[in-house]
């Protein structure tokens, strides 16, 4: 019997489980992949206080030793369902069953990828899920974003001042994201959109 059961190992996660260890609760965090979440494949990190520039796995593994040196239980497996019994949760996960008084869910989120080749291996050194994150690596460069809807528009006009050249490839011939976003990226100088244009390779 477990007080806390805690499903994700990103930075969430293992925040919690340090708080939890300090509180001293018997937990138990569950990760189905590798600790550390997104940010683990961040080539580099220069806005988090106290590391003017640290890798995302560096971090990571910080985070983690802190956890693990409180005593913080961690298994990797996969939650596959969590039962509400009352006073008791039943989490069934892929290595076995777990009961805890209690459940944290910080499974984060994925970015969702194009599948293109060179994707994968250039994830992290170049390639980017995130302009606020990582957009100051690419200071002075021309970037190319993927996308028609909000969040691939609004991430154009935030790299437009940053970037010298900010392509926005979009598989239509119009945008979806909202008209007053549109505008912004429309009236951005250094925006060009490519229409009716797929990706299909990155080298």
């Amino acid at each position: 019997m477990y007080d806390l059961i805690i499903i994700g190992g990103g930075p969430a996660g293992l925040t919690a489980g340090i708080y939890s260890q300090r509180a001293r609760l018997k937990t138990l965090l569950l990760e189905k992949e590798m600790l550390g979440g997104q940010i683990a494949v961040s080539d580099i990190i220069e806005n988090y206080p106290g590391f003017p520039a640290i890798s995302g796995a560096g971090l990571m593994e910080k985070f983690e030793g802190h956890a693990r040196g409180l005593g913080l239980d961690i298994k990797l497996a996969e939650v596959l369902t969590v039962h509400d019994k009352g006073k008791e949760k039943l989490v069934k996960t892929s290595e076995g069953d777990f009961v805890t008084k209690a459940v944290i869910v910080a499974t984060g989120a994925k970015p969702r990828r194009l599948g293109v080749p060179g994707e994968k291996e250039f994830t992290g050194k170049g390639v980017s899920y995130c302009a606020t994150c990582d957009g100051p690596f690419f200071k002075g460069q021309s970037v190319l974003v993927v996308g028609g809807g909000d969040t691939a528009v609004k991430e154009a006009v935030y790299l437009s001042r940053i970037a010298s050249r900010v392509y926005l490839s979009h598989r239509r011939d119009q945008l979806r994201a909202e008209k007053i976003i549109q505008e912004k990226a429309l009236s951005a100088p250094n925006i060009e959109i490519l229409w009716s244009a797929v990706l299909k390779e990155i080298k």
